[in-house]
């Protein structure tokens, strides 16, 4: 698994902060959410004037620019809303293509007052087929991150269901998950291989499950380390963003300290990984020859 982090975490930072402070801290890759205050990237001008050179200066620097995250969602019953959102997301598709972005992020989404549940699913689930097409003939995935009134797995599971489309995948975010009291070891074998990023967050809850305040990864009541047990488990080589919404909570610990103790937290989560040997009920390599081949004399 790579490591990378949310551009929220440090929402004053410009593109160039962001590139030269992601490789000199050692991580691998960036997810943009928002630049300097403008969240929708696409009318960014750092981004949008040649977005091949951006593109090249991230390489160059050996930084991966691995999703541009929206805002948008697709539970609107207003079909004038539902529309300026997927514009808006097809702006984004068209910039991660020129970008070489592989990802676009989209959010689940809320349940519309006095609507039935598959109802609304159903019309994010639409205009995700919609897009799918279009993300593919610019080289990139849509991601469905599990949020909202839609945080848990079976709500995600449904959706990427009814669009089955290689180019419709889903975000974890673990924090989200536990809100919506859905365990990992349900969760996680759910989803699956549709599980295309990870967010890494961590947060404090009350005695009663509701959520309190995030904290940094470790200090917390989210099992991040199952969470990665459990992502290794069905194949999951990808991203783990860490996810600092700082950005909307300016009170949280600035990107100077909060990335660089992510960063370790999470290499200390792989390392701890990385350590355990997978169960067998071998004692040795099952597929190793059962007796040897004389020596030639």
């Amino acid at each position: 698994m790579k490591l990378g982090f949310s551009s929220q975490g440090c929402p004053d930072w410009d593109l160039d902060t962001l590139i030269a402070q992601a490789a000199a801290m050692g991580y691998q890759g960036i997810e943009l959410y928002g630049l300097q205050g403008e969240r929708h990237l696409p009318a960014v001008p750092a981004l949008r004037q040649d977005p091949k050179a951006v593109g090249s200066r991230f390489r160059d620097a050996g930084v991966e620019l691995v999703c541009l995250a929206t805002g948008n969602t697709f539970h609107w019953p207003d079909r004038r809303r539902l529309e300026e959102n997927k514009q808006q997301v097809r702006e984004f598709i068209e910039l991660a293509g020129e970008l070489g972005c592989r990802y676009v992020r989209v959010l689940a989404g809320e349940l519309p007052r006095h609507e039935d549940r598959t109802t609304t699913l159903l019309r994010i689930a639409d205009a995700l087929r919609e897009l799918g097409g279009i993300a593919a003939g610019h080289g990139t995935t849509i991601l469905l991150e599990n949020h909202g009134d839609f945080a848990g797995s079976r709500d995600l599971w449904f959706v990427l269901d009814m669009v089955s489309h290689p180019a419709v995948r889903a975000c974890w975010h673990p924090c989200h998950a536990q809100v919506a009291g859905d365990r990992p070891s349900l969760a996680i074998p759910r989803l699956g291989r549709r599980i295309a990023l990870a967010h890494i967050v961590d947060g404090r809850f009350t005695t009663n499950g509701a959520f309190e305040t995030y904290v940094l990864p470790g200090e917390g009541q989210v099992d991040l380390e199952l969470t990665l047990t459990l992502l290794r488990g069905v194949g999951y080589e990808g991203y783990l963003i860490f996810d600092w919404p700082r950005q909307r909570v300016a009170s949280l610990a600035g990107p100077e300290q909060a990335l660089p103790a992510a960063l370790a937290q999470m290499k200390a989560l792989l390392e701890k990984l990385e350590s355990v040997k997978e169960l067998s009920a071998y004692k040795g390599d099952k597929n190793a020859p059962r007796y040897s081949k004389p020596s030639p004399t």
